[in-house]
C-alpha cells in the first residue's frame, strides 16, 4: 500500500511539473531575469569557480550546469533542472506527513508545487532556489523521523548549498530540526557541502555592499494581505514585476483565507496527534519568518548590520527565506484536509473535501500554468551570436571581454522584451565584464564587484582605451540593441580630441578605414583577417574593439553590434576589423606602406600579450 501510495504522489507532482513547465517541451532556453542559460559554459572561467572579481552568488550552480552541460545539451539540463525541482517538491511536500491517507499526502505534494514560491522565484529565475527549496522539504521530512538517513540528508543539504542563501537556510534547518541525526553530524555536513561559496568569498576578502538594498528587497505586501498575511502565503518578493495581476485582491484573497483556515486546523490536529512532527517544524518557520519580515520591520537594525558586516546582505532578500515557513504550512494544510475528509467520509461526502483540498492551490493561482501564463517561453539565440563567440574564440588578444552598455539587465526583442541578465555575461569562453548595479523602484543598489567599479570608472575617465588596458581588458564589444546602446559608443572622449556626446553619421561602408594619427599616414582600407595594416604599427596592448564603420575625418566611430544582425556568409571568415583601431600618435616613425608591420608586445603592466598585426 505504501508502494502504491508513493507511485500516485511521484505521478501527481510529475503532472503538475508538466503543467507548469508545458512550454519548456518546445526547443530553445528559457531566459527570465536571472535565469541565464547558454549553450557553452565554459569550465576553465575563473568567475565559474568563484575566482573572479564578483560575489560567488552562483557558486556551486554555475559548475554544475557546466559539467553537466559538457555531457549533456543545456537545453536538456535545463528542463531536467526546472521540471525536476518541481517534481522533487511535490514528492518531498508529500514526505512530510508519511502517515496521512492519499488524499492528504496529494494535498501535501500540490501546495508544495504551486504555491506563490514557486511562482516568483521561477518568474526571477532563481532555478537554484527552487532546488534549495525541495531539498528543504526533503531535509526537514527526513529530520523528523527516528532514524534520518545519512544519504538523504546528504543529498538534501547538497541541493540547499547550490547557492549561498541556500546553504544558510539547509544548515538552520538542519540545526533546528536535527536534533535525532545529530546537531555536530548537521554541521560537519553543512560546511563541507557549503564550502565552494565559502572559501571563496574568504578569498575575495571583506565585502561592501549597499546598505540600500535592504529597503530595495524587503518582503513586498501584496494587496489586502499586508507583509504578515503575504509572508504565511509565501508571496512577497521585491519585484513586483514577476507577480501577475491580482494576488491579494478579490477571490484570490478569499481562497487565500480558505487555505488559512484549512492549515489552522491542520496545526490543531498535529498539536494534539503528532507533537513531535509540529516541534520539529515550528521553530524552522518562525525563525523563516522572522528573517523574511526583518528588512520590513527593522530595515534600520538590517542596514545597520550591513555596513558593520558586508556578509549580512544576504539577509536581503527577506522573501526568500519564506522556503523556511513553506514545510509547516504544507504539512499543516494536508492535515488539515485529511482531517476534512474523515469528517466528511461519515456522511458519505468524502470527495468533496478530498478535490477540493488537492485541487485548492491551482484555483488559487492560476496564474503559474502554463509557464506563468507563457513569460517562460524558450527562445533560440541569434545566429549573429554564434558567430560572435567564433570570433572572440578566435582572437588572440588575450584580456578580459567588456560588454557595453555598461548594464547588468538587457530585454532583447529575440527574448520577447522579457527582462534577462545580459546573457554575454556567461555566453562567451572568457571572463566578460559586466554591470552588477541593480535598479530598484528608481533607486539604484551598488554592486560588489569591484572590477565592475573599476570599470564604470575607466569609462568616465579622458583616456579610456588606456584606462581599460590596465584593468586588463583586452577585447571590448557594443551591444546596439540594449537601451542607452547609442551612449555607450565611443564618442569622441574616447579619443585625444574630446567628447562630442554624439554618434557620428554612418559612412558608406566602403569608406571605412584605419583610425591611426600618426603624421605620415594615408588612409587606407581595413584590412581583412590575418593581414597586416601597411600604415601603422600593431595596437600595443589596448583593447580592440569590432568597429563596423570608422571615421578617420573626426576621430569618432560609430559601432555595430555583433548581436544586432547576422554577417552574411561571405563576410563570416574575413570580417572587416580595423587592426590599429586603438592606436594613437604614435611617437615613432610609421612603418612604411611597402613593409608589413613588426610585432608588438604589449608594454602595459596588466598584458603580457604579443599581438602581430590585425586581431583577427
Amino acid at each position: 500500500m505504501s508502494r502504491w501510495r508513493d507511485a500516485i504522489v511521484l505521478q501527481w507532482s510529475a503532472l503538475l511539473a508538466v503543467l507548469v513547465g508545458l512550454p519548456w517541451f518546445r526547443p530553445g532556453y528559457v531566459l527570465s531575469y536571472d535565469m541565464v542559460w547558454v549553450p557553452h559554459l565554459a569550465l576553465d572561467r575563473d568567475d565559474l569557480w568563484g575566482l573572479g572579481s564578483a560575489l560567488p552568488r552562483a557558486v556551486p550552480s554555475d559548475a554544475v550546469v557546466a559539467l553537466l552541460g559538457a555531457a549533456i545539451d543545456p537545453q536538456v539540463v535545463q528542463r531536467l533542472v526546472l521540471l525536476g525541482a518541481l517534481v522533487l517538491a511535490g514528492v518531498g511536500g508529500a514526505r512530510l506527513v508519511p502517515t496521512l491517507g492519499t488524499t492528504g499526502r496529494l494535498a501535501a505534494a500540490a501546495l508544495a508545487v504551486w504555491n506563490p514560491y514557486v511562482l516568483e522565484r521561477l518568474a526571477i529565475g532563481q532555478w537554484p532556489m527552487l532546488l534549495g527549496y525541495a531539498g528543504l522539504l526533503w531535509l526537514v521530512g527526513e529530520l523528523r523521523r527516528d532514524d534520518p538517513r545519512p544519504r538523504v540528508v546528504v543529498l538534501a543539504l547538497a541541493g540547499a548549498a547550490l547557492t549561498p542563501a541556500g546553504g544558510v537556510m539547509g544548515l538552520v534547518a538542519g540545526l533546528l530540526a536535527g536534533r535525532r541525526f545529530g546537531y555536530l553530524r548537521v554541521v560537519v555536513l553543512a560546511v563541507v557541502l557549503n564550502a565552494p561559496w565559502v572559501v571563496t568569498s574568504v578569498l575575495r576578502g571583506p565585502v561592501d555592499a549597499d546598505p540600500l538594498g535592504v529597503t530595495a528587497f524587503a518582503l513586498r505586501a501584496e494587496g489586502a494581505l499586508g507583509h504578515v498575511g503575504t509572508a504565511l502565503s509565501l508571496g512577497g518578493i521585491w519585484n513586483g514585476d514577476v507577480v501577475p495581476d491580482g494576488r491579494g485582491t478579490g477571490l484570490s484573497l478569499v481562497l487565500t483565507v480558505v487555505l488559512w483556515a484549512v492549515a489552522l486546523g491542520g496545526l490543531v490536529v498535529l498539536a494534539r496527534t503528532d507533537r513531535p512532527t509540529l516541534v520539529t517544524l515550528a521553530p524552522v518557520a518562525v525563525v523563516g519568518l522572522v528573517v523574511a519580515l526583518l528588512g520590513w520591520a527593522a530595515p534600520e537594525l538590517v542596514e545597520d548590520l550591513v555596513r558593520r558586516a558586508g556578509a549580512v546582505a544576504l539577509l536581503r532578500d527577506g522573501s526568500r527565506y519564506l522556503a523556511l515557513v513553506a514545510p509547516l504550512l504544507v504539512a499543516a494544510f494536508a492535515v488539515g484536509v485529511d482531517a476534512l475528509v474523515r469528517v466528511a467520509a461519515r456522511r458519505r461526502l468524502a470527495a468533496v473535501p478530498a478535490v477540493a483540498g488537492v485541487l485548492l492551490p491551482l484555483a488559487l493561482l492560476p496564474a503559474l500554468a502554463n509557464g506563468i501564463g507563457g513569460r517562460l517561453e524558450p527562445v533560440r539565440y541569434p545566429a549573429s551570436w554564434e558567430t560572435a563567440r567564433e570570433l572572440v574564440a578566435r582572437s588572440q588578444v588575450r584580456g578580459d571581454l567588456l560588454v557595453l552598455p555598461f548594464t547588468a539587465y538587457r530585454a532583447p526583442a529575440w527574448n520577447d522584451g522579457r527582462p534577462v541578465l545580459d546573457p554575454a555575461g556567461r555566453y562567451f569562453d572568457r571572463t566578460t565584464l559586466t554591470d552588477d548595479r541593480l535598479v530598484v523602484g528608481g533607486r539604484t543598489v551598488a554592486g560588489e564587484d569591484r572590477k565592475a567599479a573599476q570599470v564604470r570608472q575607466a569609462l568616465r575617465s579622458r583616456d579610456v582605451p588606456r584606462a581599460l588596458a590596465r584593468l586588463g581588458v583586452g577585447l571590448v564589444v557594443l551591444d546596439t540593441t540594449a537601451p542607452d546602446a547609442d551612449r555607450a559608443g565611443p564618442p569622441g572622449a574616447w579619443g585625444a580630441s574630446g567628447s562630442s556626446g554624439r554618434s557620428p553619421p554612418r559612412p558608406a561602408r566602403p569608406s571605412v578605414r584605419c583610425a591611426c594619427a600618426a603624421p605620415d599616414h594615408a588612409p587606407e582600407p581595413v584590412v581583412r583577417r590575418d593581414e597586416t595594416c601597411a600604415t601603422c604599427p600593431a595596437p600595443r596592448g589596448l583593447p580592440a574593439w569590432y568597429p563596423d564603420v570608422v571615421s578617420r575625418e573626426d576621430k569618432t566611430w560609430e559601432l555595430q553590434s555583433w548581436a544586432a544582425s547576422s554577417p552574411s556568409s561571405s563576410d563570416a571568415d574575413s570580417p572587416r576589423l580595423p587592426p590599429s583601431a586603438w592606436c594613437s600618435r604614435s611617437r615613432a616613425r610609421a612603418p612604411s606602406p611597402s613593409r608589413p608591420a613588426r610585432s608588438a608586445t604589449a608594454t602595459d603592466a596588466s598584458s603580457t600579450a604579443t599581438t602581430r598585426g590585425p586581431v583577427f
